[in-house]
């Protein structure tokens, strides 16, 4: 398995651009700088896909919500990050770029795995504070899931309370409903059927 080949440089926009996809990691680059790691596990996933589809199902037709997309947070020195989630004009979608600005990001949503943690919750947190996003959600798998809500106040962000279950928020504006219970379900295994010597499920 090959991984991403590190510069001996800092990256620019468009050495980022000409880098190829990594099926296995999940990339992306701080301050010119790569970084690459595991890409996340079928929970994370479930609940970043699921989150994603519960909003699309509430948010107004000039709102998009995208997962795992680039977002260009400053260009010099370059910083590319790409979240679990988020909310941008429909307009955007309709212009079809390569990548969103931190301009273009109504509401930015990471969900935290063990080995993302203080990336989420101290770099991505500044980062995202900095670029001037107005609304970050973190989402904590840890049972029981909670979503922490911090929302730009004066050039920073300020604590806007952590919920479980079933919670009403507001997402770019607009009230929606996060259902983290459902989000983070594990379904049962389905019980196979008995079969007979035969290896055939009885009639």
């Amino acid at each position: 398995m090959t991984g991403p080949s590190f510069p001996d440089h800092l990256l620019t926009l468009a050495e980022w651009a000409e880098l190829p996809e990594y099926e296995q990691f999940h990339v992306e680059v701080c301050d010119g700088v790569l970084s690459a790691s595991p890409r996340p596990g079928y929970l994370h996933q479930h609940v970043a896909f699921g989150l994603v589809a519960q909003l699309a199902d509430q948010l107004p037709k000039e709102l998009a919500v995208l997962g795992d997309v680039e977002v260009l947070l400053t260009e010099t020195p370059l910083t590319v990050r790409c979240p679990d989630g988020i909310v941008v004009d429909r307009a955007l979608v309709d212009d079809d770029p390569d990548r969103a600005t931190a301009a273009d990001v109504r509401l930015v949503v990471e969900v935290m795995t063990e080995g993302t943690v203080r990336t989420d919750r101290v770099t991505k947190f500044s980062e995202y504070a900095e670029a001037r996003i107005p609304v970050y959600w973190m989402i904590d798998l840890v049972e029981p899931a909670t979503l922490g809500v911090f929302v730009l106040d004066d050039g920073w962000y300020r604590y806007d309370g952590e919920y479980t279950g079933k919670v009403t928020l507001q997402a770019a504006g607009h009230r929606v409903s996060v259902d983290l219970d459902a989000l983070t379900a594990v379904r049962p295994p389905q019980r196979s059927a008995p079969v007979d010597g035969a290896g055939r499920a009885p009639g």
